[in-house]
């Protein structure tokens, strides 16, 4: 129980440390863009990202503003702005310390892999919702070559061809009864403990 902790204590600190040094460097070199709500940093090559935690900040390079129009930059950064509002770096930093703790299990290595892609499965459904399908993909496309730095959730992010086709192939509406079924098991999930604690 110790080794779990102790790992999710340091992982913690490791994540909000790195984060602190991307923060005063963007201090440095940043260029505030009020209207799109982010950090401008001027380099050539096309990256879109964000730092999350309390000093939250979306990052454009100068090469995204240059390659990205304009409803293909609002699906990014609405993606950025979902893993800072879902707090996406808080179920990262458990993967990444539950990998580390177990480093013999090959589940602890897919579950960190499956976590991230995950997260960014989130931030993109998030991103339909007020874009174009189309916007958000080829968004992705152009930052995919763009490497967001340690500590941050990048647009790129992990497994880009599983999230393009994912997001170009449109999702069939669950049916009413599936919606039902959902609800059902939601509601009786958390009584099927007390019912078999009072059971004969």
């Amino acid at each position: 129980m110790l080794l779990p902790l102790g790992w999710l204590a340091r992982c913690a600190w490791l994540a909000r440390r790195t984060r602190g040094r991307q923060l005063d460097m963007l201090a440095l070199v940043g260029e505030s863009a009020p209207e799109y709500g982010a950090t401008v940093v001027d380099h050539g090559v096309p990256a879109v990202y964000c730092l999350p935690g309390r000093h939250s900040r979306v990052v454009v390079t100068r090469g995204a503003l240059d390659v990205l129009s304009e409803a293909q930059l609002r699906a990014v950064l609405e993606h950025e702005r979902a893993h800072i509002a879902g707090r996406h770096h808080v179920p990262r930093v458990l993967a990444d310390a539950f990998a580390r703790a177990f480093r013999g299990l090959s589940l602890a290595r897919h579950a960190k892999d499956q976590t991230s892609l995950l997260l960014e499965m989130i931030a993109d459904d998030r991103a339909l919702r007020y874009h174009s399908r189309d916007a958000l993909a080829t968004a992705m496309c152009e930052v995919a070559s763009g490497m967001a730095p340690q500590g941050a959730l990048g647009a790129g992010g992990s497994g880009a061809v599983i999230r393009l086709r994912r997001v170009l192939t449109p999702q069939p509406r669950p049916h009413r009864v599936t919606w039902l079924g959902i609800l059902a098991a939601t509601v009786a999930a958390p009584l099927l403990p007390l019912l078999v604690a009072c059971g004969p």
